[in-house]
């Protein structure tokens, strides 16, 4: 008997189930039009709220590699809208910035004393990547919007 509840505490010490990280993780960029969006990050904590569905927890999330601090999702007329925030690393936007180049060619660039934006278009989506500057420099890696057209 007190060899069994020797074994009995060593398995609920030792034996609980450990959290499958890996298998929580969710690419942003596997999400399409069609993608049942709660289905897709099922297991992830989320609020909603006025048909918006929000996500913030970095530990699961990625875009194309990088860490996603905080995602929100709608739909509009336009299709699905998938905000992304991130860190402000300036290496997460330089490493965003040159893999969205490497996939849909140069950016349509628009910059000003405060904010640069850059936007790749294709004929299903619109990916828009926004920074703060000061005189022209990186001060702050602002947002990620894509677009996924109806």
């Amino acid at each position: 008997m007190k060899k069994l509840t020797v074994l009995l505490l060593l398995v609920s010490l030792f034996g609980h189930a450990q959290v499958d990280y890996k298998g929580l993780v969710k690419n942003i960029e596997d999400i399409t039009l069609e993608t049942d969006i709660k289905a897709h990050l099922k297991g992830l904590p989320f609020t909603e709220e006025y048909g918006e569905i929000k996500f913030s927890d970095e530990r699961f999330l990625r875009f194309y590699g990088v860490f996603v601090d905080k995602v929100k999702i709608n739909t509009s007329y336009e299709g699905k809208r998938i905000t992304m925030h991130f860190f402000d690393e300036i290496s997460n936007f330089n490493k965003l910035k040159t893999k969205l180049t490497e996939l849909y060619g140069n950016p349509n660039t628009n910059q000003s004393s405060s904010s640069a934006y850059y936007e790749w278009k294709t004929d299903n989506k619109s990916l828009m990547l926004r920074v703060n500057t000061e005189d022209g420099l990186f001060t702050e890696f602002d947002e990620l919007v894509v677009t996924l057209f109806q």
